[in-house]
């Protein structure tokens, strides 16, 4: 293949390597007048860039770009402004050290929302999971459920996708009593809840999967775990084969800047190629930018079992460009058209599950204290 473009490196960032003197995180508030560097100087294991970007994302933080080579992010906080609390670097840095993560103070971000090292906690929570054909009522049945058997919904999401409804609900329970904990309760609201899908079910065959779960530590992170579940409900299956994306939008300079403001309908595009010389297979993706997007992309390759080399991500005017340099842990490339296929698929449900359209769009519920009354999974929502 004719080798386009390659691994960027942020050029204004080396001075300030240059005088970092031991590991850690630093955010440079010199560099760029309209936002802030986050540098993440941490050792090369694996899962480390999406627990970095997952981590970004709880604390109200906009990516607007990131180079992996160099583990830079370009951020602001919600409201645009640069980040100026002295004690978020060392937060960073506590919340990437599993070691430290115990005990460790919470952190409260622009929007006031309070967060831990690897996200809230739910551990004193059960979870109930769920991956079903979508239609009008889901949720509320579900929830209906839970509120007869004196449970209360403390935190949760839900998302539709290409007709498949999934959803991950933390509960706890309303009474005081210690029996009420006991694994059989969670046994029997399974079971329950599983009656309910089932009567609702008109589709024979359908494919369906219900599991309740007693509070535990160190649960997956809630959105990484919404779209594990929906990869493995195969909600990426249906729907055309993915369009290749548009090369001049990777190249750099003024074309790419110009061809990028005349896109009006942006959709997911995907390309993947194989860089033999360097044995990396390189990925290339477009699609209208959006909150989340580098944590939805970034969680699928990692899911997949894909390592990130080199990566860059920005956007020009509303349109999302991303590039990644990937392989398989053991090793391999994207080698045959079958296994491009199914990244390409995978990547572009993994976009577009929480991407908002004009017609029949995907859905994307999060909930504190839900009233199960209010609630329906369907096209009409």
């Amino acid at each position: 293949m004719k080798y386009v473009s390659g691994p960027y490196f942020e050029p204004d960032f080396d001075p300030v390597l240059d005088r970092l003197g031991t590991p850690g995180v630093v955010v440079d508030n010199e560099t760029r007048e309209d936002c802030s560097l986050v540098k993440v100087d941490s050792v090369n294991r694996d899962g480390v860039l999406l627990e970095m970007v997952q981590l970004l994302t709880d604390l109200d933080l906009v990516i607007y770009k990131s180079y992996i080579s160099s583990d830079v992010f370009h951020v602001t906080d919600q409201i645009g402004r640069k980040l100026t609390d002295p004690s978020l670097p060392g937060f960073i840095q506590r919340a990437l050290l599993p070691f430290q993560r115990s005990g460790s103070p919470k952190f409260t971000t622009c929007l006031g929302n309070v967060v831990g090292p690897g996200g809230p906690d739910v551990s004193d929570c059960a979870s109930l999971e769920f991956t079903v054909h979508d239609r009008p009522g889901l949720l509320s049945s579900i929830t209906q459920v839970l509120v007869d058997q004196g449970c209360h919904v403390a935190s949760g999401q839900a998302w539709t996708h290409n007709g498949r409804a999934a959803g991950v609900l933390y509960v706890t329970t309303t009474g005081a009593d210690g029996a009420a904990l006991h694994p059989s309760r969670w046994a029997r609201i399974e079971r329950l809840v599983n009656a309910v899908v089932d009567a609702r079910e008109n589709v024979s065959g359908e494919r369906r999967w219900v599991c309740m779960s007693a509070p535990v530590r160190g649960r997956v992170h809630t959105e990484r775990r919404m779209h594990q579940l929906m990869h493995d409900d195969r909600d990426y299956e249906s729907g055309p084969a993915p369009t290749p994306v548009d090369e001049e939008h990777f190249c750099m300079g003024d074309r790419a800047a110009t061809a990028a403001r005349s896109v009006h309908r942006t959709q997911t595009r995907v390309t993947i190629e194989n860089w033999e010389e360097r044995g990396y297979a390189i990925v290339k993706m477009t699609s209208r930018d959006r909150p989340k997007l580098l944590f939805d992309t970034v969680c699928a390759l990692t899911d997949m079992h894909y390592v990130v080399f080199h990566a860059t991500a920005g956007a020009q005017g509303p349109l999302a460009i991303q590039e990644y340099y990937i392989r398989h842990k053991d090793g391999r490339t994207v080698d045959s058209n079958a296994e491009r296929q199914k990244v390409s698929r995978c990547l572009v449900a993994a976009v577009e599950r929480r991407a908002s359209h004009v017609s029949q769009p995907p859905l994307a519920i999060s909930f504190l204290s839900v009233r199960p009354s209010v609630f329906s999974l369907g096209a009409q929502c």
